[in-house]
């Protein structure tokens, strides 16, 4: 697994929510102003090929769904934070929570 950017971590956020969503449905989820409709989509289809989501088609266009739950992304972001920060000392981790 790797780290995601800041935007994909939003897209994914709100796919998280939604458990399964078109793009429109997961750009609507933003505050205003919202990303282009085509920002929103490039970041899905970058998220898919990290395989961190999946789709099937629907009509003409996709549903996309997670593929990595919300639990083991934050897992891994724990334990990426305590390897690379914290040099693995839980005890130093713990204290600044």
């Amino acid at each position: 697994m790797e780290r995601l950017t800041p935007a994909e971590e939003q897209v994914m956020l709100k796919l998280w929510k939604l458990q399964t969503a078109a793009v429109k449905e997961i750009q609507e989820l933003y505050n205003d102003p919202k990303p282009a409709y085509n920002t929103t989509s490039t970041i899905v289809r970058i998220l898919e090929r990290k395989k961190f989501i999946k789709h099937k088609s629907l009509g003409r266009g996709y549903i996309y769904a997670p593929r990595i739950s919300k639990e083991k992304y934050r897992e891994y972001l724990v334990d990426h934070l305590l390897k690379h920060y914290f040099e693995g000392d839980v005890k130093e981790f713990r204290s600044v929570l």
